[in-house]
């Protein structure tokens, strides 16, 4: 029994060693890739919207077009205080064949009382700065 215990172990530690190393093979984003992401990510807490659709391609635009209601009542969950970390925490590339392909980075920001779980998409690594998708979680003390 500790046998089967040690090899399904074994197993669940060098699947999860594989996943990692698939992501390792994954390039980081360019240096406008993470301009842009930046640039977002600050519009969208100082709400000012017009100037964060000028990041995203059309059909985002279109998605989020005529939806500043609720674009600012998502963006007053941020926190405004300067964050203290900053990092990359995951990077994936989907390339389906029915789809175009998505390049997703995920940024963890470290406040006070609060971590916030940003993701951002591009087309590519070292593609577009031009975002295809883009997702914002925030953990920890409600901000009022």
């Amino acid at each position: 029994m500790k046998m089967k215990y040690a090899i399904l172990a074994s197993v669940l530690v060098f699947s999860g060693c594989d996943k990692l190393g698939q992501q390792a093979n994954i390039p980081d984003p360019s240096p406008q890739q993470v301009q842009a992401a930046q640039e977002a990510y600050d519009d969208l807490r100082a709400q000012n919207f017009d100037r964060l659709m000028t990041h995203f391609e059309p059909e985002l635009q279109a998605r989020y077009q005529g939806n500043q209601k609720d674009m600012q009542k998502f963006a007053r969950g941020l926190p405004q205080e300067n964050y203290k970390t900053k990092k990359i925490v995951s990077k994936k590339l989907l390339n389906e064949s029915n789809q175009p392909s998505k390049y997703t980075v995920t940024y963890e920001y470290a406040y006070d009382k609060n971590l916030v779980q940003y993701d951002v998409s591009f087309d590519k690594p070292n593609g577009s700065s031009k975002i295809r998708d883009i997702s914002v979680s925030v953990f920890g003390e409600k901000i009022e």
